[in-house]
Formats: structure tokens, C-alpha cells, sequence
């Protein structure tokens, strides 16, 4: 049980309601607020008209679990260690691996106190609807949702849908249904402040778009950056704003809005279609794999038309939402996240000399690797080749022109930058050699490889 030196807040004005939107595999550009002309999404446009756009928002890591887990505790990966995702396919020490890489943890560790433990500790109501995928534990186990802070957790298979399957028996979509239990469980628990953490993950291969949204993008003519981009996908996409929209109208229906920050954001880069023209996709620590699309709302604090052009991570929010509802960050762990609040309030800079990230993992194209953006120059570790590369990334976006020759006291600086962090952080380093590598295998068999330490101790709020 979390205790603390403190009572819970029981008086004084009521803290705002706290709506966190996540659409998983959505690309940095599917957006209309992005720049997408071909993709329709007025509801994810308006929420980010009404509010603050970030133009330059990356995801903590390329791919889904990890992110998650930076986004409810603020941290770095190597602080919780949760690095991947659970995929057998990809367990460290196969023949196609060059160097040994490593699973990390499968959930949370115990000892971590996440958003939802630190807002319910403070007398909010709290709901995870979606997706989790940070560990496998039923409802009250210390891995699951419950036992990570959610009073309710709601997830596909509660309403009869199978796993992979984005439309059920009865030819419900899985998006509908995910929003329209959002919609009651907000108007269930009006009455006191809330956190619902949607996370929505119907836009996701292999696709199942709604047929009268598929008829529509089959007879629309995608153009420029749009080009590549599939009905399928569009249709999806558009199926997740509806969602939004049924959110959004209903916090204006119960008369919720204007005390809601609502967050809407991606848990990695997109599919390789939907990324151009940015290099590499999901699973890969280039601008493609990385960026995803960013707004956050809420009237009268953040004025509306704003943007914050600043590199924001996916660990920010965390350490945003708890200064948004005038609370401190859990004084017993370290957190890595930033608010953003007065940066959104009044556009005072964040004043961050560099962000990191690290992936010491195989999946799909990935492989690992870290690296470190310092102002407009980002740095990429390659633990396979060895190799580094060097990027200017207000100059070239798309990663085309590797500056490593041409600027080595640059290089030096940040790789004194990135190893430094590194060692801060207790990051796993994938630079020993794979004993069963062969250059020849391509497919993923079973296999060992070293594990990382992640140790589980109880926690507590302070």
C-alpha cells in the first residue's frame, strides 16, 4: 500500500480532470494538424486548434512497451528497464544477432510509482481503456493495470473481442467500443477529478477499416507527402478520431471541458508509409521511428493557436500532468521528464541542453542502438557495427547526409555526452559479441542472451 508524509488533498478548488489519448503506431504526419491532406481526422484537428501544437514530439523509444512505460513514469528506459516488447521472436542470443541484446523487464518494476498511483494517492478516479502491454498480469496483480495505480481497467477482450481482432463477432468495431465505454465511464465519475489514460491501439497492422470508410479513401487521390499511404490505413485512422470526437463531446456535454487537460499523442513512429520524409520507421531510432504527432488542450491556461517547438518526449507528460494538478513528483524515485506546463503557459524554454534515447534490442529492422540530441545535432550509437553517426537535424530532417568526418569535435563532444548518460542511467550496452551469430541466418529461432537487471522492491509515495 503507497504511504506518504502527507494526506491526501481534500479541499480547495477542484483539480483539473485529466484526459491522456494515446493512439498507438500513429504516424507524425497522419494528422491534418501535421499536414496530412489526404487522412481526415477533424476532431484530433480541432482539439489541437483549441490548444498547443509540438512540432517537434518524439516518442521515449520506437516501439509500443517502452514508451508506454516512459510515459507513466516519467523516466528514461534504463530507469524502469522495460525495453521492448514481450516477442519471443526476438529473445537476445539468435543466430541473426550480431551482438547480444536483451529483453529487459516485462513489466513495470514494483517499487515504480506511475502517474495513475501518484494522481488516485491524491483523491483522483482513475481508468485505463485499451491497451496495456506493459506485462501480462490479470486484474490485481502487482503488473497490471490495478496493480499499478487504475481503479478500472478495460481492455479489448472485455467486450468480446480476440486478440489481434479490431471487429468483433457481433461486428463491432473496436474503436467504437473502447470510446463509448470511455464516454460512460466519464459520465459515471463527473463528479470528483479523473484520469482516463485512452489508449486506443485499432490503428495497427493488420487492419480492419470500417466499410464505409474504406469506400471513401478508395475513391480519394492521396498527393505529395501523402502519396503511399493506404485506404486501409486512412480508414483507421479516421475510425480513431471518431473516437476522440465522442470523448471531446462528451467532456463538453457533461460540461467537463473547460477543467480537462486533454493530451493527445503516438507511442512510436509510424509504419514506413506514413513517415516520409523522414528516415527509417517503427523499431529504429532515426526521426522516422521517433516523431510522432503532439497537442495537448485545455482553456484557459493554455491559450489556444500555441505551439512549442522544443524536442517533447513521451516522459514529459508525466511530470506536465502532475504540475497541471499542483502536485509534486514521487520523491523516491528519479524522474527524467520535464513539465511543459510553463512552457505551454507562457513559452518560457525548457532549457534542456540534450535528450537521450536507447534501445539495446532486435526488432523487425531494428537494432541496437543509442543516442543523444543536443540542440540541433543528434548523435546515433551503433552497437553492431561499431559505428556512429553524426546528424544535423534542422538542416537535414531526413537524415540523408551523416556529418561524423566532417564535424569530429562534434562527434566527441556528444559521444562524451551520450556515454556519460549511460553510465548515469545504468543503461544496458549491446557490445558484447553474439556467440552463436551467423551472417547467413535470417530468420528469428529460440535463443538465450543476457538478461537485464531489474530489481523489485516496495514503493511508496512520498
Amino acid at each position: 500500500m503507497p504511504t506518504t508524509g502527507a494526506s491526501p488533498v481534500q479541499s480547495g478548488p477542484r483539480k483539473p480532470n485529466v484526459v491522456l489519448i494515446l493512439i498507438d503506431d500513429m504516424g507524425w504526419r497522419d494528422p491534418g494538424f501535421a499536414g496530412n491532406h489526404y487522412i481526415e481526422t477533424p476532431a484530433i484537428d480541432l482539439l489541437a486548434r483549441q490548444g498547443a501544437v509540438f512540432t517537434q514530439c518524439y516518442a521515449s523509444a520506437p516501439n509500443c512497451a517502452p514508451t508506454r512505460a516512459c510515459l507513466l513514469t516519467g523516466q528514461y528506459p534504463p530507469r524502469h528497464v522495460v525495453y521492448t516488447v514481450v516477442d519471443p521472436r526476438y529473445d537476445p542470443g539468435q543466430p541473426h544477432m550480431k551482438v547480444l541484446s536483451t529483453k529487459g523487464n516485462d513489466e513495470l518494476p514494483d517499487r515504480t510509482v506511475t502517474l495513475a498511483e501518484a494522481l488516485k494517492h491524491e483523491g483522483y478516479t482513475t481508468a485505463l481503456i485499451g491497451m496495456w502491454n506493459l506485462g501480462r498480469g490479470r486484474s490485481g496483480m502487482p503488473g497490471s493495470p490495478t496493480g499499478q495505480g487504475f481503479d478500472v481497467y478495460h481492455r479489448p477482450d472485455d467486450f468480446d473481442f480476440k486478440k489481434d481482432a479490431y471487429r468483433n463477432d457481433q461486428g463491432r468495431y473496436l474503436s467504437d467500443a473502447l470510446a463509448e465505454d470511455a464516454v460512460a465511464w466519464i459520465e459515471k465519475n463527473q463528479e470528483k477529478p479523473f484520469f482516463l489514460y485512452y489508449a486506443d491501439h485499432s490503428v495497427h497492422e493488420p487492419f480492419d477499416p470500417k466499410p464505409e470508410l474504406l469506400a471513401k479513401y478508395q475513391h480519394k487521390t492521396a498527393t505529395g507527402t501523402d502519396q503511399g499511404i493506404t485506404p486501409e490505413y486512412a480508414a483507421t485512422c479516421e475510425a480513431a478520431d471518431q473516437s476522440v470526437g465522442r470523448i471531446m463531446s462528451a467532456l463538453q456535454r457533461f460540461g467537463l471541458d473547460t477543467n480537462t487537460l486533454v493530451i493527445f499523442t503516438s507511442d512510436n513512429g509510424g509504419l514506413p508509409y506514413v513517415v516520409n520524409p523522414l528516415r527509417g520507421s517503427k523499431g529504429l531510432l532515426y526521426e522516422g521511428g521517433l516523431r510522432v504527432p503532439g497537442a495537448v488542450r485545455w482553456p484557459g491556461v493554455i491559450p489556444a493557436g500555441k505551439t512549442c517547438d522544443e524536442p517533447v518526449l513521451s516522459m514529459d507528460f508525466m511530470p506536465t500532468i502532475l504540475d497541471a494538478a499542483g502536485l509534486a513528483l514521487p520523491s523516491n524515485q528519479p524522474t527524467d521528464g520535464v513539465s511543459l506546463m510553463s512552457q505551454l503557459r507562457s513559452g518560457k524554454p525548457l532549457n534542456r541542453p540534450a535528450v537521450f534515447w536507447h534501445f539495446p534490442c532486435y526488432i523487425g529492422k531494428g537494432e541496437p542502438m543509442s543516442l543523444v540530441r543536443a540542440g540541433d545535432y543528434k548523435l546515433i550509437e551503433k552497437f553492431a557495427g561499431p559505428t556512429y553517426e553524426l546528424y544535423n537535424i534542422k538542416a537535414d530532417p531526413g537524415e540523408t547526409l551523416d556529418r561524423a568526418k566532417e564535424e569530429p569535435a562534434k562527434l566527441e563532444e556528444l559521444k562524451t555526452q551520450l556515454l556519460k548518460w549511460q553510465q548515469d542511467t545504468g543503461a544496458f550496452l549491446a557490445d558484447q559479441p553474439n556467440p552463436a551469430y551467423d551472417p547467413n541466418a535470417t530468420e528469428p529461432r529460440g535463443g538465450g542472451g543476457r538478461k537485464a537487471k531489474g530489481e523489485k522492491k516496495s514503493k511508496s509515495i512520498k
